[in-house]
């Protein structure tokens, strides 16, 4: 026996009689409440969350990944490990999303996540977990629905983490570098005595002409720096703290944000082009998904001008919106001049020597009141 839905284009798809569909129509209505996903595409009327748009997905050839981020990551493995879910809404989630990724043959891509872990913690840690991340992604769907349903509290089965080679997770990412270097002068530059639209255009330039013009990293400056802005809340956590490592941790922390977004985007653009696999961003940081909508939605090279400054006079005067808008495409506009060479440095401690700059700036940084 089999069951059959009908999609939105007439389409017919036939499923084994023992297929779950009730109980992950349930699942993708938590998922919706939930709302951790940002997709790289434009969904159709029936949303992200709907099982039919994978199935139609399937039919067509796409293939669907998922990035998680380094939070939905740890709660995969946490799950596998046998953490209890009944006072935790974050591990349920994380089980709604196993149980959905599983039944709609959906993948992960959590490369980044476990980048961030062995650079925080070492090789060791990252292996163990991503052991147990991979036991997660193999459970039983029935095991990971009764848990986002809240029937049990944690999985049934006992998991064995996966075997995991030996690699480097831990070596130094060029693109975290970079980021890193960009997060380090946000940060110095909010601190400094100057307009907030006169730190951004100083940002956008320093940029273009002293390092690389980064584009997630010139929108996380456009919100953070913004003179109304909620979402930059969080972005670089411990800022004002008088232990000034603890500074240092949050723009490390600020700069995988970065990392995560801009390795998606790349993701998605060159998804675009193929049209064959389609990304999904995973993220419980309601601020990380904020800055990734407003790249997929402004950030792309063919953005329009008055589109990126309609966004971002959510949090600045029209004019300064107008104002940053206008510098960024311009920037883009140049370093994309056909003969226009990259920068570069026969010094091979160019860019760590930025980073103790960085670094050294904002430990003497002087803190806000």
């Amino acid at each position: 026996m089999t069951l059959s839905i009908i999609n939105d284009e007439g389409g017919v798809f036939l499923l084994p009689a023992d297929f779950p569909m009730a109980d992950l129509l349930l699942v993708a209505t938590s998922l919706e409440k939930a709302d951790i996903l940002v997709p790289g595409f434009l969904p159709p009327g029936r949303g992200i969350y709907d099982p039919a748009v994978f199935l139609y997905a399937q039919h067509e050839g796409i293939k669907t990944h998922i990035l998680p981020d380094r939070n939905v990551a740890s709660r995969f493995a946490q799950l596998a490990r046998g953490h209890k879910t009944f006072a935790d809404r974050q591990l349920q989630t994380a089980a709604g999303l196993l149980a959905f990724t599983h039944c709609l043959e959906i993948d992960f891509e959590p490369s980044i996540a476990f980048h961030e872990l062995a650079h925080l913690s070492g090789n060791d840690c990252a292996h163990e977990e991503l052991g147990w991340f991979r036991a997660a992604d193999s459970a039983h769907p029935q095991d990971m629905i009764n848990v986002a349903l809240h029937r049990t509290d944690g999985v049934s089965h006992s998991y064995k983490p996966a075997p995991i080679a030996a690699t480097d997770l831990a070596r130094p990412l060029k693109r975290w570098n970079r980021n890193y270097i960009l997060a380090l002068k946000i940060l110095e530059l909010d601190f400094l005595p100057m307009t907030p639209v006169g730190r951004v255009l100083h940002l956008l330039d320093w940029m273009a002409d002293e390092f690389i013009f980064g584009g997630p990293a010139a929108l996380l400056a456009s919100v953070y720096l913004a003179p109304n802005s909620p979402p930059k809340k969080g972005v670089f956590k411990q800022k004002n703290s008088p232990n000034r490592d603890g500074a240092i941790a949050g723009v490390r922390n600020a700069a995988w944000d970065l990392t995560q977004v801009s390795d998606f985007a790349l993701r998605v653009n060159k998804a675009g082009n193929e049209g064959k696999i389609q990304y999904i961003f995973a993220s419980f940081d309601v601020h990380l998904r904020q800055m990734t909508h407003l790249l997929l939605e402004v950030g792309r090279e063919d953005a329009a001008e008055d589109v990126m400054a309609e966004r971002l006079s959510q949090w600045w005067p029209h004019k300064d919106a107008v104002c940053i808008a206008t510098t960024i495409q311009s920037h883009l506009v140049r370093i994309q001049t056909s003969g226009l060479n990259p920068k570069s440095s026969s010094d091979p401690e160019f860019i760590q020597n930025l980073i103790l700059d960085g670094e050294s700036r904002i430990r003497n940084a002087a803190l806000r009141g």
